[in-house]
C-alpha cells in the first residue's frame, strides 16, 4: 500500500506530469528496463526480450487541480484531504493504474508498458492527447493492451464511446471473470479506446481498478479491490506467458 500512498501525495494535472514522471523513473531504477519517452512526453517501457508482449497501459495524468494534500487510509478506504481537512481528490483515475503496472514490472518476466500523458479532458484541452500523438510501431510486437483505468471493481470494458470495438466477448475466460467478480460491458473513452480508433489491430480492454467518485473531490479507492485487479491482470498474464 505504501507505493500507492506516495503516487496519490503527488499532484500530476493534464499537461504538469513532470513530478509523477520523475517519482516513476526514480522507483524503477533499480529495474531492467528499456524506456523511452517521445516528444510530448509519454513513457515507453519494455522488459525483457520476447517475440510478443503482455503490454499494459496508464494515464500520468490526473483531472484535479494541484494541492498539498495528506493521504488518509480508514480501514479499506484511501482518501485524501488539503491543509485545512477537506476532501480533495487523489488522482486514483489513474494513479491506480500506474501502481498496477509499477507492480507488474516487478513480477512479470516480460512485458511493456505505455504510459501516457494529457488523457484527462480540461476545458479547450482535448483527452487522450498522449494516445493520439503516439508511435504506434510501439504495439507492433504486443499481444494485447490492458488498462486498468475504469471506476468500480467489476467492468471489463470490451466495447468503447461510440461502439469501438475493443476485444471479443471470450478474450478473457468466463471462469476466470467469474473467480474475480469481473464481466464484460460496454464504456466510455479511455487510452486503449483511441488506440483502436487509430487502427490497432489487437485486443484491448479497461478494466476497473477499485476507485469512485471520480474527478470528484470525494474520490477514494478501495484498495482490496485494486489489489483484485492487480491479481486479476497477473493470472491474465500468467496464462499467456505459461508462467
Amino acid at each position: 500500500m505504501n507505493l500507492l500512498l506516495k503516487l496519490y501525495a503527488i499532484s500530476s494535472k493534464s499537461g504538469k506530469e513532470d513530478q509523477i514522471k520523475s517519482f516513476l523513473l526514480d522507483s524503477l531504477a533499480d529495474l531492467p528496463l528499456s524506456i523511452e519517452t517521445d516528444g510530448i512526453g509519454n513513457i515507453f517501457i519494455t522488459k525483457g526480450v520476447a517475440e510478443s508482449y503482455p503490454c499494459f497501459a496508464a494515464h500520468l495524468d490526473e483531472i484535479h487541480a494541484p494541492c498539498e494534500r495528506e493521504v488518509i487510509v480508514e480501514g479499506d478506504k484511501i482518501y485524501t484531504v488539503d491543509r485545512l481537512w477537506n476532501r480533495v481528490g487523489c488522482g486514483a483515475d489513474d494513479k491506480n493504474g500506474l501502481w498496477v503496472i509499477m507492480n507488474l514490472l516487478r513480477s512479470v518476466p516480460v512485458m511493456k508498458a505505455a504510459l501516457f500523458v494529457q488523457e484527462e479532458r480540461d476545458g479547450a484541452l482535448a483527452g487522450c492527447r498522449g494516445a493520439g500523438y503516439c508511435d504506434m510501431s510501439f504495439f507492433d510486437d504486443a499481444m494485447y493492451v490492458l488498462e486498468c483505468d475504469r471506476k468500480g471493481a467489476s467492468d471489463v470494458v470490451s466495447v468503447g464511446k461510440g461502439g469501438t470495438h475493443l476485444c471479443e466477448p471470450d478474450f478473457i475466460p468466463q471462469d476466470l471473470l467469474q473467480k474475480y467478480g469481473y464481466e464484460m460491458v460496454r464504456g466510455g473513452k479511455t487510452d486503449v479506446v483511441e488506440l483502436k480508433m487509430r487502427g490497432l489491430e489487437i485486443p484491448v480492454c479497461n478494466i476497473s481498478c477499485g476507485y469512485y467518485d471520480a474527478h470528484k473531490n470525494s474520490e477514494y479507492t478501495l484498495f482490496s479491490q485494486l489489489r483484485n485487479c492487480l491479481n486479476f491482470v497477473l493470472e491474465i498474464t500468467a496464462a499467456e506467458l505459461k508462467i
